[in-house]
């Protein structure tokens, strides 16, 4: 309990730039371009919350690409989830996605098979189970 508080004062202290190292982060972004700067502000972000959550293991049913946002496009491609037992860290919502019978715009934030760190899946391939029971399970990011 105590290591999961800490897991997240952490993370909430990494995403306002408040742990020595992070400061002026967001400051070195805006002289990149726009969808740059969007881009690694959004990285930055992403990886302090994914550090705030404990890892929660559900079922997924195919291998599936990964994206490095929350939505389905070929230029946000990553890298690899593999079917089986995976960990998830929150949820959060994004563009719709249909497949596998389902449809849902809420992505799941995991580290895939490629060696990607804090990258998100569409929660549609989650086995019946996950299907069920993810929003009880997984916080929002």
């Amino acid at each position: 309990m105590r290591t999961r508080m800490m897991g997240r004062l952490l993370g909430s202290l990494l995403a306002a730039g408040l742990v020595m190292g992070t400061a002026g982060v967001g400051h070195a972004a805006t002289a990149v371009s726009g969808t740059a700067a969007a881009a690694s502000a959004e990285t930055s972000a992403t990886a302090a919350k994914a550090a705030a959550y404990p890892r929660v293991y559900l079922n997924t049913v195919v291998n599936q690409w990964t994206h490095w946002t929350p939505d389905y496009y070929d230029s946000t491609h990553a890298g690899w989830l593999y079917a089986g037992s995976n960990y998830f860290y929150c949820i959060k919502e994004g563009v719709y996605y249909s497949d596998n019978g389902r449809r849902s715009r809420y992505w799941l934030l995991t580290d895939d098979d490629s060696g990607n760190r804090n990258v998100y899946v569409s929660e549609v391939y989650l086995d019946q189970w996950g299907w069920d029971n993810v929003y009880s399970l997984l916080d929002y990011c």
